[in-house]
């Protein structure tokens, strides 16, 4: 009797710990649906399925190489957590690396809406900037950024 109550005991605590380490743990993986991005939804348009998030430290850069589809309009937003703004984006082509669009020149606007004629491939880098996190923060944490990217066909 004493064994089995120790049993459920055991598998209690080990429960318990397993939810709180899942808990601590940071999932990035949806962010560009749940975080400030999706004020950002705009009717008519279709999310594109290459919108992504990621775990990101302040002042570290991800880049992507995306395929954008000819005759559509797009709408590129940028999101993180509160503390991680601004977010600091790049529009790229990826053999030549001439920059097509760098947002610090718009004051480090989260959103950016474009027109493709003909297919193309293009090298977004992104980074966080964290003005107004903490040094422990910073240090400490990383955060999600999120990546937000809709279209719809050019309208005739």
């Amino acid at each position: 009797m004493i064994m089995k109550y120790l049993k459920k005991i055991q598998l209690t605590i080990i429960m318990v710990l397993a939810l709180s380490a899942y808990g601590i743990g940071q999932n990035c993986t949806d962010f560009h649906l749940t975080g400030d991005c999706k004020k950002d939804f705009i009717p008519f348009y279709k999310m594109y399925s290459q919108s992504r998030s990621d775990m990101l430290g302040v002042g570290y850069t991800v880049k992507y190489n995306l395929i954008f589809y000819g005759e559509k309009e797009y709408m590129v937003s940028f999101c993180t957590e509160k503390d991680y703004y601004p977010v600091h984006f790049t529009l790229s082509d990826p053999v030549s690396e001439e920059v097509f669009y760098d947002n610090k020149d718009d004051e480090y606007v989260e959103s950016i809406g474009f027109g493709v004629e003909k297919t193309r491939m293009m090298l977004v880098e992104v980074e966080i900037l964290g003005y107004e996190a903490s040094d422990k923060q910073i240090e400490d944490t990383y955060s999600c950024v999120g990546m937000l990217i809709q279209f719809k066909p050019f309208e005739k």
